[in-house]
């Protein structure tokens, strides 16, 4: 039963990973656009400037779980990079506890009263003529903090599944 829970999680994470890659693609564009209209045609839009960023933070947003379901992650190898493997698990298995779930917690907590209140108030942009409905973007914090929860917890039972 972990073992097919672990998978399914490991799908998601895949699955919302590559959504992720083609969030890099739409900045590029965006943010080209944005340049040639803006120096080329003397053009500017609010909008299209808030569409770039919100591209930028969905990119991250929903990127992060999978980078570290890759070991993409940066981290400071002081010690960790001369470890054995095993150790290296231990680490991270106490990291992820004793440091990743609390900051899941945090995340969707906190995320989601960010994003409630936002919803609430039906927030736009403060620029005129910039994107309506902030509150999609903020939901996504509250999304990387339940992503995060579902990686990290995927990572815990494996450790603990292996070392039975």
């Amino acid at each position: 039963m972990f073992k097919k829970l672990t998978n399914l999680i490991g799908y998601v994470i895949e699955k919302l990973g590559s959504l992720s890659s083609f969030f890099i693609i739409i900045l590029i564009i965006l943010v080209s656009a944005s340049v040639i209209l803006r120096y080329v045609f003397s053009i500017g839009f609010i909008w299209l400037q808030d569409l770039y960023i919100w591209a930028h933070a969905f990119f991250i947003l929903l990127g992060i779980a999978y980078t570290l379901k890759s070991d993409q992650h940066v981290r400071i190898d002081l010690i960790y990079r001369e470890l054995p493997e095993n150790k290296k698990k231990k680490i991270n298995f106490f990291g992820s506890v004793f440091f990743g779930l609390p900051f899941c917690f945090i995340l969707i907590t906190v995320g989601f009263e960010y994003f409630y209140r936002s919803f609430n108030l039906n927030e736009g942009s403060k620029e005129s003529g910039g994107l309506e409905n902030i509150f999609i973007l903020k939901f996504f914090i509250f999304f990387l903090g339940f992503l995060l929860f579902l990686e990290l917890t995927r990572q815990i039972i494996k450790f603990i599944i292996k070392n039975d």
